[in-house]
């Protein structure tokens, strides 16, 4: 015990009769010891988000290879070291406090994402106790490499209980200098850990290329490292409340809607299917064709109700038109845990209710996210659209597999929802081959430059197959003599060239600046079919002009055909449908009255939404299934 003591004397800055330079010295040797730890937590977190994935050698060589996302994934763990030496005054506090945040962080990431195929965000540290009935469902394996890490942790930290002696005096400038760096990680956080464009720029566009998935929340995650993104995800974390917000008063708005169930006469079976990327282009006049890709579309058009959805993206963001369709929510969330939805409504209705996506299960997290909305069962390619053709399943298969599920259905004697998302002609498309090079859809295409016409005939390719596959479907439904209504809708606008150039040579207007451009910029084709015995069983004739519509009502017309009233969610969506029918993301809404565009509703169409945005953040946050 004296040796120990003796050590640690000696290695005292504050020791009495120590001299300038070996106090200089001993200063240099805690301060280096701090930033050693620092460097290392900054290590582990870049080690463990890599470790956690295929490819992880390749991912952690590439975060080496960029200095800027070194700087981002180290620089808070530093900042956190010293932050708790100056809060508490001891060296052994910087360093066990802050490796507690970042190694334990560092080790959820890299559990969830083995166990779960999902990140740690900042949003999870709401839901820490369902986190905790959930670890008791998982084997959790203490892995060589974490035990080596904590051991080594343990080991360090104890070390610096005994050597490490340098204290900030007196403590007023401790105290300033906490300040000071307080102030530093302030600006530092909003001013680059919360910037879109820096996030952008470390893409780390190889390693996704090659190893990873563009599309993978997780693999964007993880190709930035772990303290980085998940310091950004705080960003979009907690969704703010609504002005003027109060729980109990959202409840009692909510409340002020009765519920109803679906009439057991007029119960029918609903197939809604999003289609990937489609939009009819022929109601454009730069586009004259040659052979019509939407020939079976347009005649299905004139005997539904169809119209115009008013999305939210553009080109892409998918996810956001699929679940405002499935939850009637305005604006999109960050989903993390039970959320009521319409999957919800139609399971308590005595409905199987299910649905297909041939993608991955991690794309946009919908394997987690479809189940927390209330799917019993979702397919993906993982457990049931693994083909040995092509790479994703075309539709023609994927419609024919959604029939079977319906026709499987049979046996149990319960009506059917299926929501499905399809990925057949996803884009980019080439321009710089025809997929199909025999077919000619276009008769006008020599008006277009040659990489922007076979743009648009690889799209069109693609619009055709769909169109094929969806008269299969309809034709073979047609002819059921169970009741059935059909939904099909276009997630967004297709990608048609970097900077929409062929946009540009076919003079549509994108901008958002008129309402022209603003509707050409948004708008997809819906339709809302149904077969006879599903008219017979309604008493509607599911035909007409539906209007335009953003996609959160667009189950508002489903109801409204088939004579449903809905949960008392849905009656407040109502509520407000019937003043306002498109609520736009960029802040725009169109009064139903007047057909006009505006960022300032006033008067009853104010009050509705105000309303409605509380009742919906409740639903959302508060509401308890």
């Amino acid at each position: 015990m004296n040796i120990i003591q003796s050590i640690c004397r000696a290695l005292d800055p504050h020791t009495e009769g120590a001299g300038g330079f070996r106090r200089f010295f001993l200063w240099t040797l805690n301060l280096l010891a701090l930033t050693a730890w620092g460097l290392g937590l900054g290590a582990v977190g870049l080690y463990f988000a890599a470790d956690g994935v295929i490819h992880g050698d390749a991912l952690l060589q590439s975060y080496l290879q960029q200095p800027l996302l070194l700087i981002l994934n180290i620089a808070p763990c530093l900042a956190l070291t010293y932050f708790f030496y100056l809060l508490f005054g001891r060296p052994w506090a910087g360093m066990l406090f802050s490796g507690v945040i970042v190694i334990c962080g560092s080790l959820v990431n890299y559990y969830k994402i083995m166990l779960r195929g999902d990140p740690l965000l900042a949003a999870d540290l709401t839901l820490f106790s369902e986190a905790a009935k959930m670890t008791g469902q998982y084997d959790i394996r203490i892995t060589l490499s974490v035990a080596v890490t904590a051991a080594l942790a343990l080991a360090a930290v104890m070390m610096s209980v005994l050597l490490l002696r340098a204290k900030v005096r007196p403590w007023w400038f401790r105290l300033l200098l906490l300040a000071a760096l307080c102030g530093l990680m302030y600006f530092g956080v909003d001013r680059f850990y919360f910037d879109d464009w820096l996030y952008e720029q470390t893409e780390n566009v190889e390693v996704n290329q090659w190893f990873l998935s563009h599309w993978s929340d997780r693999d964007q995650f993880v190709s930035r490292g772990f303290v980085y993104p998940f310091i950004y995800s705080a960003k979009n974390a907690w969704e703010k409340p609504p002005e003027g917000y109060n729980r109990d008063e959202a409840r009692a708005l909510l409340q002020r809607y009765e519920a109803d169930g679906i009439p057991e006469e007029k119960r029918v079976n609903v197939i809604a299917i999003m289609l990937e990327a489609y939009s009819d282009l022929s109601v454009y006049e730069s586009i004259e064709f040659e052979k019509d890709p939407y020939d079976y579309f347009h005649q299905l058009q004139e005997e539904s109700l169809s119209g115009r959805l008013v999305t939210n993206i553009f080109a892409g963001g998918t996810i956001d038109t699929e679940r405002s369709f499935i939850t009637g929510y305005t604006y999109m969330s960050e989903y993390r845990g039970a959320t009521p939805s319409y999957a919800d409504y139609f399971a308590a209705q005595g409905y199987t209710v299910e649905g297909g996506h041939p993608g991955y299960e991690w794309f946009y997290n919908r394997n987690n996210v479809n189940r927390w909305f209330g799917f019993p069962t979702y397919y993906f390619y993982e457990n049931r659209y693994r083909t040995e053709g092509e790479f994703l399943m075309a539709d023609r298969d994927f419609f024919g597999d959604i029939l079977s599920l319906y026709h499987a259905n049979r046996s149990t004697g319960r009506p059917y929802f299926n929501f499905s998302v399809t990925y057949q002609n996803h884009g980019p498309y080439s321009d710089k081959s025809f997929t199909d090079p025999y077919t000619v859809y276009m008769r006008n295409g020599d008006t277009l430059s040659t990489p922007a016409y076979r743009i648009l005939s690889n799209y069109f390719e693609g619009i055709d197959r769909t169109d094929t596959a969806m008269e299969l479907l309809i034709e073979r439904l047609r002819r059921e003599e169970e009741p059935v209504v059909v939904v099909l809708f276009g997630d967004h606008k297709p990608w048609l060239g970097d900077g929409s150039y062929v946009y540009s040579e076919l003079g549509i207007d994108l901008s958002l600046a008129e309402a022209e451009g603003f509707y050409n910029h948004y708008s997809t084709p819906y339709i809302i079919w149904a077969n006879d015995a599903a008219k017979d069983v309604t008493g509607s004739d599911f035909q007409g002009d539906g209007g335009d519509v953003s996609p959160n009502f667009l189950m508002n017309l489903l109801f409204e055909e088939c004579g449903w009233k809905g949960s008392s969610f849905f009656k407040a969506t109502e509520d407000l449908f019937e003043t306002l029918d498109i609520v736009n993301r960029s802040g725009l809404v169109r009064l139903r009255a007047t057909g006009e565009l505006t960022s300032w509703p006033t008067g009853e169409a104010a009050q509705k939404l105000s309303n409605f945005k509380k009742i919906e953040y409740y639903m959302k946050k508060d509401f308890k299934k």
